[in-house]
């Protein structure tokens, strides 16, 4: 108990802002003193079940314990529902991502076949879009989409979403076909009528382009903003396996795999955690790396990238035509 008690409160500390004193929170959110509060956080005063409760709830963080020798790992997942409520999908997403900015060190590797979600919530359509097909995958296309697909407030979560990720320092792993994913899509919807307004079609693959551009920008100055602790480390490996994202705190990890097309299950199992941070690092040895001077095996890999882009506006050209 005293391990898991001391893992515990090691990850509320890392989930509370840098101005924020542990103790006093603890000792608010349980009603007792402060020379209470950090007994329990020294291990010389064993937390109930109550308070186990309310303090994961009170700073949205996990109390995990194992049994000894066991092999199991406990994921959580975001539950949602037949009519795929996106709005409540997206605050929970946004959630997460707020407690990892808010936190004092922080660093999130992602490895994808697909564009990460986040740089394509820069872009009001492409967002729209890829949130359609997303929500379709289930319902089997019932209606045909368009621009006002998604609400106001979505867009703006969707907005928010994408500032944040720009503040987390972060590595990503791409496979080869990364974009094909994106674009397959589009072409699937327009050829399938799904997407019928060309002028919409040509603007979502416009956007995918605008995306890469982007991605072209963070890769030479190694970061996503002009802070400069706002890293950005950008890696191509030929075979990744599976989507994973992988956050990276000073006293634990957290890791998020994706599953049923937008869906994604977590857990903070440091076993489970450690073992995914080895794979990634080896996923990185057998990689090129595209930012900072790799710019000829980047330039080579965005101009295959925007060479499909073209080609797939070509093909929907044609067909207006």
């Amino acid at each position: 108990m005293e391990n898991q008690q001391a893992i515990f409160f090691q990850t509320i500390k890392a989930a509370l802002p840098e101005y924020q004193n542990m103790a006093l929170s603890i000792a608010e959110e349980l009603g007792i003193s402060t020379n209470e509060a950090y007994k329990k956080i020294r291990g010389d005063s064993n937390l109930t079940l109550q308070q186990i409760i309310k303090l994961s709830d009170s700073f949205n963080v996990p109390f995990v314990y194992s049994p000894k020798q066991s092999l199991s790992v406990t994921f959580n997942y975001l539950s949602v529902n037949e009519d795929l409520n996106m709005v409540n999908y997206l605050k929970d997403l946004l959630d997460n991502l707020q407690t990892i900015k808010n936190s004092k060190q922080k660093h999130i590797t992602i490895t994808t076949d697909d564009i990460p979600v986040f740089h394509f919530f820069k872009y009001p359509e492409l967002t729209s879009f890829k949130l359609f097909f997303w929500a379709n995958s289930v319902n089997n296309f019932e209606v045909p989409f368009n621009s006002t697909f998604l609400s106001d407030e979505i867009i703006e979560i969707s907005k928010t979403l994408h500032a944040t990720y720009l503040e987390i320092p972060s590595t990503e792993i791409w496979s080869k076909d990364t974009i094909t994913g994106t674009l397959e899509q589009i072409r699937y919807a327009f050829e399938a009528g799904h997407l019928n307004d060309t002028e919409l079609a040509v603007k979502i693959v416009e956007q995918v382009k605008y995306c890469l551009t982007d991605m072209n920008m963070y890769a030479i100055g190694s970061k996503k903003t002009i802070d400069p602790n706002h890293t950005f480390n950008w890696y191509n490996c030929d075979v990744l396996g599976s989507i994973a994202y992988l956050v990276d705190f000073k006293d634990r990890m957290a890791c998020y795999n994706r599953f049923n097309t937008f869906n994604y299950l977590r857990t903070e199992d440091q076993s489970y955690c450690l073992q995914t941070r080895k794979w990634m690092q080896g996923l990185i040895m057998k990689s090129v790396s595209f930012s900072g001077q790799g710019e000829k095996h980047r330039n080579k890999y965005l101009y295959s990238a925007f060479s499909e882009c073209d080609k797939l506006l070509q093909e929907i050209g044609q067909a207006q035509g």
